[in-house]
């Protein structure tokens, strides 16, 4: 297996339809002249895709109207970006997948593990976990060596921070492939230890947690709570417009599944939470075909209206 990152010519996104994917998808194609294609097993899951890349609020056109990419470039990004539901085909000449599927350890094996069957033998394998153990989910392949853990961001073309896990079943070739190509596009890869959760997930889940146990106990209901955290934190978003504009509701659940199963009681879904989820809100149907609305919709409460450019 090559450690260089500079022969990575094709990039497969497995899962690529949804939120992460899409968005590994435009940092691949905006920061690598390196052939994308998208792969799910549904055709909707591709299409859906394919017109975030394209139309999605941080897609190319977008970008091209803030002035953030020239109509040239967000054509030859447009130009190297493929769809199929064939995962022979689509993964025959990848040189790096990364594995974008859900929060669940048998699905995100059982797609790794498909991946394998049809990748070359160089192919290095990147999952977007946020929370599960990457010797867990290496367990099931024939080399485990070839799996590396990559926690991006929302958006992912945008945030600069990768949290890199590596196991102890991790190949050092691997490793310093993805690692390479992380640079070359322009990302901030950090590397930790394979953990439950990482350092990102379980940090950030906590506060995510501790605002809806807030918000049941009445303290505050998520208008205050976003617009607080905006104004005084400084941060981009607040907690309740991040898991419904974000659509990363079901990965914070997921997420906190599994924490709670390997970490304990701390981790505990609050029962708000559990509440909104099998409800079927899951965030901004627009991301989350499906959906039957977020946080907002669930408990019928008035956001405030977004500043101008936003």
């Amino acid at each position: 297996m090559s450690g260089d990152s500079k022969d990575i010519k094709q990039v497969a996104i497995l899962g690529g339809g949804g939120l992460m994917g899409h968005g590994i998808a435009l940092a691949c194609l905006q920061g690598s002249d390196a052939v994308v294609t998208i792969i799910s097993h549904r055709q909707q899951s591709v299409d859906h895709g394919i017109e975030l890349v394209e139309k999605g609020p941080f897609g190319l056109a977008r970008a091209v109207e803030r002035g953030k990419l020239t109509s040239e470039q967000a054509a030859s990004a447009r130009a190297r970006l493929r769809g199929t539901i064939d995962y022979a085909a689509g993964l025959a000449d990848a040189d790096l997948v990364f594995e974008t599927i859900p929060e669940i350890v048998a699905d995100k094996q059982h797609v790794l593990r498909t991946a394998e069957q049809h990748a070359g033998g160089d192919a290095v394998f990147a999952t977007n976990t946020s929370s599960i153990l990457i010797s867990e989910l290496a367990a099931p392949l024939d080399n485990p060596g070839r799996l590396v853990g990559t926690h991006w961001f929302y958006p992912s073309n945008v945030m600069p921070l990768v949290e890199v896990a590596k196991s102890e079943l991790t190949a050092g070739a691997a490793l310093a492939r993805v690692l390479g190509f992380l640079a070359a596009i322009g990302k901030k890869a950090v590397v930790v230890q394979d953990s439950p959760g990482f350092f990102m997930t379980r940090f950030v889940n906590n506060y995510i947690a501790e605002a809806i146990r807030l918000v049941e106990l009445g303290v505050a209901g998520p208008a205050e709570i976003d617009q607080m955290v905006k104004t005084g934190l400084g941060w981009p978003m607040g907690v309740f417009e991040l898991l419904d504009d974000a659509a990363a509701f079901d990965y914070f659940y997921h997420a906190q599944e599994y924490l709670f199963a390997t970490c304990g009681e701390r981790y505990a879904i609050p029962p708000l939470a559990r509440k909104v989820f099998t409800a079927g809100y899951r965030g901004a149907p627009k991301l989350k075909p499906g959906s039957r609305g977020g946080w907002y919709d669930f408990l019928g409460v008035t956001r405030e209206p977004k500043r101008p450019g936003k």
